[in-house]
Order: structure tokens, then C-alpha cells, then sequence
């Protein structure tokens, strides 16, 4: 029977005269027989830099939001609690003859509290969405493909503009169909 020593850290094959691992610089304990076993699924998977990197712009993406959703509810309570008294009466009147007929005040009050809304919302599935890419959920890869795709999709039709969002959608799809991706969310 042989008396085969491997690392305890990197699973490297020993000399059996060595007092260092050759491969990582370990080192060599007496007890360091048997090659390490294999992963169980359990254990945690390394998190690609990319997958990284995503989820942090996606994180700061949600916080934008979550702040603009809160700032424009704010306004808009301030706005309807009589905060339009406090713009020049020149420039409603302006507005108002812009739009004869029209309720501007209540309209624009409504309109920042409906965006705000939205915008919370958003901000709130923007956190779930990364908190399932940061966890290595394949419903989020999943969805932030699909996602990409109708990103790019509708990208075309605002062409030339939106060329370099197109093409960043295209990079970012094209990563998260990269084997090592697909078995991070495995």
C-alpha cells in the first residue's frame, strides 16, 4: 500500500520528503495522508469578480432609486400641503396658461407621487434582485437575462443613442451564458 501525502489546503500530491507544499507553500504535517475529499453541493462556491461587480451596480442602482422614489413622495406631500404657494406667481400662472383647462396642480401632485411610487417599488425588487445574484439564485441570473434581452430589444428602436446600453446588455447576456457563470448559479 502506498503512503501517498497530500496538502490539507490545496490537495497538491507531497514528496514524501518535502516540508512545504510545492504548490502553495503549506506546511507538511504528519497527518496530511489522505487527498482531500471532494466538494460536497453544500459547500459554498467562489462568486465570480463579474457576478460581483453586478451585483454592486446593482445595489447602487437600487439605492438611487429608493432615494429618488423617497425624495419625489416627499415632494409631492410637500407640494399638495400647500409648498406650491412658495413658486412665483409668474411662473404658475405661465404654466397654467401652457395648459388652460387642465388641473396642473393636482395633476403634477399626483404625477411626482405615482413616479415615486414606482420608483420604490423598483428600488425594492432591485434589492431582492441582488440579493439573488449576490447568493448565486438562478431565478435572479434568470431574470436579469431576461431583462438584458428587453433592454436590448427596445434599445433598437431609440438607435443611435442607445448603442453603447445595447452593447453593454450584449456583454453582460453573453457573461452570464459563460459555463463558469452557469455553474456559480447551479
Amino acid at each position: 500500500m502506498s503512503s501517498s501525502k497530500y496538502c490539507a489546503k490545496c490537495g497538491t500530491k507531497l514528496e514524501l520528503d518535502g516540508a512545504f507544499c510545492p504548490s502553495c507553500g503549506t506546511p507538511v504535517t504528519p497527518s496530511a495522508r489522505a487527498p482531500p475529499s471532494a466538494p460536497s453541493p453544500t459547500q459554498r462556491r467562489a462568486r465570480p469578480g463579474g457576478i460581483t461587480l453586478l451585483t454592486i451596480l446593482e445595489g447602487l442602482v437600487s439605492f438611487v432609486m429608493l432615494f429618488g422614489g423617497a425624495a419625489l413622495l416627499v415632494l409631492s406631500a410637500f407640494l399638495g400641503a400647500g409648498g406650491w404657494e412658495l413658486i412665483p406667481e409668474e411662473a404658475l400662472q405661465q404654466l397654467a396658461n401652457a395648459f388652460a383647462g387642465v388641473p396642473i396642480i393636482a395633476l403634477t401632485t399626483a404625477f411626482l407621487t405615482g413616479i415615486g411610487i414606482v420608483l420604490l417599488i423598483l428600488a425594492i425588487l432591485g434589492f431582492i434582485m441582488t440579493w439573488g445574484l449576490w447568493s448565486g439564485k438562478s431565478w435572479a441570473r434568470t431574470i436579469t437575462k431576461i431583462l438584458d434581452i428587453i433592454s436590448i430589444v427596445t434599445g433598437i428602436f431609440s438607435l443611435p443613442g442607445r448603442l453603447i446600453s445595447i452593447l453593454i446588455n450584449i456583454g453582460i447576456l453573453y457573461y452570464l451564458t459563460r459555463p463558469h457563470i452557469q455553474a456559480y448559479y447551479r
